[in-house]
């Protein structure tokens, strides 16, 4: 997971723990109690291994709780909408570099633009090879996609990467061709949010 998915979790999770911790007593609970519940959550996940990645922040949030006055729940619940909002706001084009770099890390396949192959020079397997044609004239200026991306991939799992953009639900995979004796297979990417 990603460190700002790791943040993202941090801070609904302990917006969720404040709220449910609050809903089991029926008097009104004060900010400063409020802070105090957040910091006996937060604290433990700062040494916590899985939270490496938003340490820094969760640091910052114990001292933030900390300061008198502060309200850390407000702070907590601007940083949400803003990850919501970016979220929303998340271009095809920041997608495609997603879904590329998920690839790469859990399949293990890295991404090259065709047109940098040197000259002779035969395509690697387990290689995705893109046309930057594709990039530059498949999504207008603001990032949305306005025309199918192609990716090439030789390999015995080309049907595994084209399931896996699948289940990552940020674009509709569709296997264009395969060719199961030279193990190659051409992948079109189209927007999740349109039919192949």
């Amino acid at each position: 997971m990603s460190e700002p998915d790791i943040l993202c979790d941090v801070i609904d999770n302990a917006l969720l723990h404040l709220y449910l911790t609050v809903a089991e007593t029926t008097r009104y609970t004060p900010i400063p109690k409020r802070n105090e519940v957040l910091l006996r959550y937060l604290k433990p996940l700062a040494k916590d291994k899985a939270y490496r990645g938003a340490r820094k922040e969760i640091r910052s949030f114990l001292v933030l709780g900390k300061t008198r006055g502060c309200n850390l729940e407000s702070k907590l619940i601007e940083l949400h909408e803003l990850s919501l909002r970016y979220d929303k706001n998340a271009s095809d084009a920041h997608q495609l570099f997603d879904v590329l770099g998920q690839i790469e890390d859990r399949l293990g396949f890295p991404t090259r633009f065709i047109n940098y192959l040197n000259k002779g020079e035969q395509p690697q397997a387990n290689t995705i090879y893109m046309l930057q044609e594709h990039i530059e004239n498949g999504f207008v200026e603001s990032g949305e996609q306005v025309a199918p991306v192609s990716l090439f991939l030789e390999s015995s799992t080309v049907v595994s990467v084209q399931a896996f953009i699948n289940e990552s639900g940020l674009f509709l995979a569709e296997l264009q061709q395969m060719n199961e004796g030279a193990k190659q297979g051409h992948i079109v990417l189209h927007p999740a949010t349109k039919e192949a």
